[in-house]
């Protein structure tokens, strides 16, 4: 089992006159997303594991991809067009769109009819061989870039083959 919470930050400075007026500022462009992940059940060989893999990290000295439970898949997405026959994989929430960096069982579609061949995938960007007319939308599953907040991890033993562990990370880009 496990248990997560996800949040978003943006920095904003906020002034206000005497007269009431107010003035806001933020010096991001892209929200700050933090999640907290915590998983109550953990086998042994789990635990392990985890561990193994913040030690691969070096803690929060490497960045990782990381896929998210719950937030983690577009459908029929309509793609943003670079250029150069390019088009940019993108996480929507609501009205909000943000690019993502990489993406994997990618399924292409241009006008709704679907392409198998003809295109690549690297970095969150689809490239085509060749110049397309129309919309371009895909399904797929993205990836957020993450790193550890804490350098180190905890697990606390709850009984025999029974471990509880809490990840906190945070978006890099």
């Amino acid at each position: 089992s496990w248990k997560s919470e996800k949040g978003q930050s943006w920095n904003t400075a906020v002034q206000k006159s005497a007269s009431g007026k107010v003035v806001t500022n933020t010096q991001q462009f892209l929200p700050a997303w933090t999640v907290v992940a915590k998983y109550e059940t953990l086998t042994d060989e789990e635990t392990r594991e985890l561990l193994g893999f913040v030690a691969l990290c070096k803690g929060a000295s490497e960045p990782f991809w990381w896929l998210d439970p719950e937030d983690h898949e577009a459908k029929k997405q309509v793609l943003a067009p670079l250029g150069n026959n390019r088009y940019q994989a993108v996480m929507k929430q609501g009205d909000y769109v943000e690019a993502v960096g990489y993406i994997d069982n990618v399924k292409v579609y241009v006008n709704g009819i679907e392409r198998t061949s003809g295109f690549s995938v690297s970095d969150g960007i689809i490239t085509f061989n060749s110049a397309v007319t129309g919309e371009v939308t895909a399904d797929y599953r993205y990836y957020w870039k993450m790193m550890f907040v804490d350098d180190g991890i905890n697990t606390n033993k709850i009984f025999k083959n029974i471990n509880e562990v809490t990840i906190k990370m945070e978006v890099v880009r």
